[in-house]
């Protein structure tokens, strides 16, 4: 005989205004809002501001359910990378896929700024998409790492990795402010200039 469990529908409710809490401040963070308050994000999910401070009782707890909302809107963008064999169309897939995820995250990422540094869930998951980033670079472009010696094989590795990276992508759009065809030309270029 099965068992079926009987779920609460209080428990339902609780974890679905709590979804609703954190998809409201991921909604504000996309559209531009760096600090939403209390008030904003229950607007936004439709709910009392009191709602916010039941089911989030500290920022932290936020950032933590904000982290993996984030990781499951991005995962397929990560999934999505092809490995062709010709060199130039591995540049050009990798340069097309960070575009799409950092154009995607760039809001976001501005917005948890410092705050970052302050949490723990969030230094996690930018730790754990740096690590999944530098192994996306490490088999894109096996080919052209293990034909160097080891010491040259990680030193062109973290060359890669800095190039393809968050930090160089959004510096090429903020500070340099090349418009993003311009940025995946850039980018383009380097990554062949170095692997060529």
């Amino acid at each position: 005989m099965t068992i079926v469990p009987v779920t609460d529908g209080r428990v339902l409710r609780g974890a679905r205004t709590r979804d609703s809490i954190v998809q409201a401040l991921l909604d504000l963070l996309n559209d531009g809002v760096a600090t939403p308050t209390a008030a904003q994000i229950a607007d936004r999910a439709g709910i009392s501001v009191r709602s916010v401070f039941q089911h989030f009782t500290d920022m932290e707890a936020l950032y933590a359910d904000l982290a993996a909302e984030q990781r499951e809107r991005v995962a397929p963008l990560l999934a999505g990378l092809v490995r062709p064999d010709v060199l130039a169309a591995r540049i050009a897939a990798i340069v097309a896929q960070r575009s799409e995820l950092f154009e995607t995250i760039t809001p976001v990422r501005h917005a948890i700024g410092t705050r970052a540094s302050e949490s723990v869930a969030l230094q996690e998951r930018l730790k754990e998409l740096s690590a999944a980033l530098r192994d996306q670079v490490a088999d894109q472009f096996s080919d052209e790492l293990g034909a160097l010696p080891a010491r040259g094989r990680r030193s062109m590795l973290d060359a890669l990795d800095l190039l393809t990276s968050f930090e160089a992508w959004d510096r090429l759009r903020t500070v340099q402010m090349l418009a993003r065809d311009d940025a995946e030309r850039t980018l383009s270029a380097a990554l062949s200039g170095l692997l060529d």
